[in-house]
């Protein structure tokens, strides 16, 4: 007989040999055998000659439904070169393989050379031959489905991805629970935005199509395997080959779809009335604050004031808090300012709209066909006083909500145009917020239950925003707060609530680097945290971490203005607006990478220095872009550690010349944050700007000289172009050759530095679109 593995759950069932295996069309069916004598099925194809899918299905169960993870796409098959002996089944799709171990069923992926990457791991046995962890298996029980696999964990090898996960950047180690859920601030696991893509620094990564539960034990039951257990009935993973994370990321945006280029005024400041300003005379007296402080601003962002208290979402203006709406957002355009409004996708029982949703049939229900109500964050907490506590009914932010039903093709439609008169009348952006709280014994009108759709509900829920902003406004921005695999399509998301205090604002810096390395490449957070008033070092902290993010809010409970803090926080936190401003046309050259390669706006260090195992740890420090390093100060010192990766770097506001590999003790007072250039780099800037341009006029051209390399080429997007700008330049004796080939702005200021010391500055003409200059240098 044979035993179970240990601590496996009751029911377990598991396979142990390979039977027999047949074609059909591009995929290989192979046919196991498992420990209690059933015969289970697993499909495999090739999706791509570096993508594997692997199908199972628990036997006698129905498969789960398709997902709306992946996007369609035809792809031509991959041819297949079977080869088999008495030990082995091998699958060849060229640039990678499978292969089969047959009398202890293990499953292998191998390189096109067949070096193994990764493995199950049947072999994982405690002292008396059982199986330490929970092999690939099922629950064969119709009310609480499981699958589960295990693959190889080797002892030098490092976990990363899962979404949107404020613990260490490294998963090796942890328990990680894929179930997205308001999670209440960012100092825990709990996470708004759960991804079941895991990637590992053996050269693969593995996607989990599927929106159930998901367990993963990385390393935690045993230091040489890890674990994944879906509460499902499908196994649907696909095993991607990759010598890098950038690697995999390109190839897993291949499979979900990449993300859309966000407008260019999205990469300006946004300010928020927060829970202060909750009528139409505050955000106008709050816009004129910002004007009389010269602090640039591009959106103005209303939380749930904008409805009517307790009615939240009926997706109407309250005329009395906000009289003329149209005025009023005519106004906003007027100054060069978008409008950005909250939502969710529940409707509160005090509003007609629940009555007018319920008489249709468009919200979720109970088994017995009623209308599943819940109390949620909004419906337990009072509106914001500046007090953490739960509201009783008289007092709370919103009353218990319907969740609408987003599989009904009716109730699509209807929530959909319940926005169209809003964009119409000029609104630019939702907020979409919340998305977490769908019950697992909820019912769908598809008949599926919230334990098959609670993870993919927030992506239904973008998807349909999007695409009614899409239609009516020409881009499909939203500023989301849940997610899953996939939302990379719908940017822009924030990291949900944390609160202001500095344990948060580090475990936030490490949320945004998880995420990327996720594949959502536009993140933000609220500047100052969500709950609770920071103090001015610590609002200053964030908002210098934040304005060097993809995205940039400032938004919480409390006042988040600068001049909320003090005079020296308006000095500081002005100074980095307009830093990030300058930036622009870095920014937005960084977004094409993202919107073309998958990549993020900010990358965590092993994403950038792959090579590099010094940089696994490094998950409080991050690069923007290619070419700087950001290392925020994340406690009330002015001093931390910063590590700087092979080559030369500069510091950006000295001019001070570091060789890496290296660690350094930074000092950095209130007003500056540790931030390095890389050399050899061209930085393109602009002038200092109120607004966003929708052209740009004017640039600013830096060449940080690298000693070490002679000549430098590198490409740029200006704008919305299909071609970047070429940038050429060629260190001699006493000059630097510059070229470019492509159209620049019309008005180019070009810097040449050389360890942070200017060698010289020239206005060059730019009408050509290919042109060179020689540059004396003054040495």
């Amino acid at each position: 007989m044979i035993s179970s593995p240990h601590a496996a759950p009751p029911n377990f069932d598991w396979i142990i040999a390979y039977k027999a295996h047949h074609h059909e069309r591009d995929a290989l069916i192979i046919s196991a055998r498992t420990a209690h004598g059933r015969t289970v099925e697993i499909v495999v194809n090739a999706v791509t000659p570096t993508i594997w899918r692997m199908r199972m299905v628990i036997p006698g169960m129905t498969a789960q439904a398709p997902t709306p993870i992946l996007i369609p796409a035809q792809r031509p098959p991959v041819p297949l070169h079977i080869s088999e002996s008495d030990a082995h089944l091998c699958l060849d799709a060229g640039a990678s393989k499978l292969q089969i171990d047959k009398q202890l069923f293990c499953l292998r992926l191998l390189n096109a050379a067949g070096r193994e990457i990764v493995r199950e791991n049947p072999f994982d046995l405690d002292g008396l031959g059982r199986s330490f962890i929970l092999p690939l298996g099922f629950v064969a029980d119709a009310s609480a489905p499981l699958i589960t696999e295990t693959l190889h964990l080797r002892p030098d090898e490092h976990l990363f991805g899962l979404g949107e996960k404020f613990t260490p950047l490294d998963k090796r180690g942890q328990r990680i629970i894929s179930w997205t859920q308001d999670a209440f601030g960012s100092t825990s696991e709990r996470s708004h935005k759960n991804i079941p893509l895991l990637i590992s620094t053996r050269g693969y990564g593995l996607l989990l199509d599927t929106g159930a539960r998901i367990t993963w034990e990385l390393g935690t039951v045993s230091c040489q395997s890890w674990t994944c257990q879906i509460e499902g009935t499908t196994l649907d993973a696909y095993l991607i080959v990759g010598d890098t994370p950038a690697a995999i990321l390109e190839q897993y945006a291949d499979l979900t779809g990449r993300a859309p280029l966000p407008p260019r005024w999205s990469f300006g400041l946004w300010l928020s009335g927060a829970g202060v300003y909750r009528d139409r005379a505050a955000i106008e007296a709050l816009v004129e604050q910002a004007e009389a402080h010269d602090l640039p601003v591009d959106v103005i962002h209303v939380d749930t004031w904008w409805m009517k208290w307790r009615h939240y979402a009926d997706w109407r203006f309250d005329a009395e808090a906000f009289p003329d709406a149209a005025g009023f957002i005519a106004g906003l355009h007027a100054r060069g300012l978008k409008l950005s409004l909250w939502e969710q996708p529940y409707i509160s029982i005090e509003s007609d709209r629940f009555s007018e949703g319920k008489a249709r049939g468009y919200f979720l229900t109970r088994a017995d066909g009623e209308v599943y109500v819940i109390d949620y964050g909004l419906s337990l907490a009072p509106r914001p006083d500046g007090i953490i506590r739960t509201a009783d009914s008289a007092e709370s932010w919103n009353a218990p909500v319907a969740i609408i039903d987003l599989t009904n093709p009716a109730a699509l439609a209807w929530f959909q145009e319940l926005h169209r008169p809003l964009l119409e009348l000029g609104v630019d952006v939702f907020k979409t917020d919340f998305g977490e709280d769908v019950p697992r014994d909820a019912i769908f009108s598809s008949g599926q239950t919230g334990a098959e759709l609670h993870n993919l509900y927030p992506l239904v829920y973008n998807a349909a925003v999007s695409a009614i902003t899409q239609t009516v406004k020409g881009h499909g921005l939203v500023w989301g707060r849940s997610g899953t695999a996939g939302s990379q399509r719908y940017p822009v998301c924030w990291s949900g609530d944390p609160a202001a205090d500095w344990d948060s604002l580090a475990c936030t810096i490490r949320g945004g680097l998880s995420i990327g390395m996720s594949g959502i490449p536009f993140w933000s957070s609220d500047i100052g945290g969500f709950r609770g008033m920071p103090s001015p070092e610590l609002y200053i902290r964030w908002a210098q971490f934040t304005l060097l993010c993809s995205h940039a809010r400032m938004h919480g409970d409390s006042a988040r203005e600068p001049w909320a803090y003090g005079a020296q926080a308006v000095e500081i936190v002005r100074k980095f607006v307009r830093l990030r401003y300058q930036l622009f046309p870095y920014l937005y050259h960084t977004a094409h990478q993202a919107a073309t390669r998958g990549l993020p706006v900010i990358r965590a260090l092993p994403l950038a220095f792959p090579d590099d195992p010094n940089t696994y740890d490094k998950d409080l420090q991050f690069m923007l872009g290619d070419a700087l390093l950001v290392a925020p100060i994340y406690d009330d010192s002015d001093t931390r550690r910063v590590y700087l990766p092979a080559g030369t770097w500069i510091d950006f506001w000295t001019g001070a010349v570091y060789t890496g590999e290296c660690n350094l003790r930074v000092h950095a007072p209130l007003a500056t944050l540790p931030l390095f250039v890389r050399a050899g780099a061209i930085i393109p800037m602009m002038p200092d700007a109120q607004r966003i341009p929708e052209r740009l006029d004017a640039a600013i051209l830096t060449i940080y000289l690298d000693a070490a390399e002679d000549a430098i080429t590198q490409s740029w997007f200006w704008d919305d172009a299909a071609e970047p700008v070429t940038l050429t330049y060629v260190q001699l004796a006493q000059a630097v050759q510059f070229t470019w080939r492509g159209r620049l702005p019309a008005r180019v200021t070009l810097r040449v530095l050389a360890g942070g010391a200017p060698l010289t500055e020239i206005d060059i003409n730019t009408q050509a679109e290919v042109g060179a200059l020689l540059l004396p240098l003054d040495r």
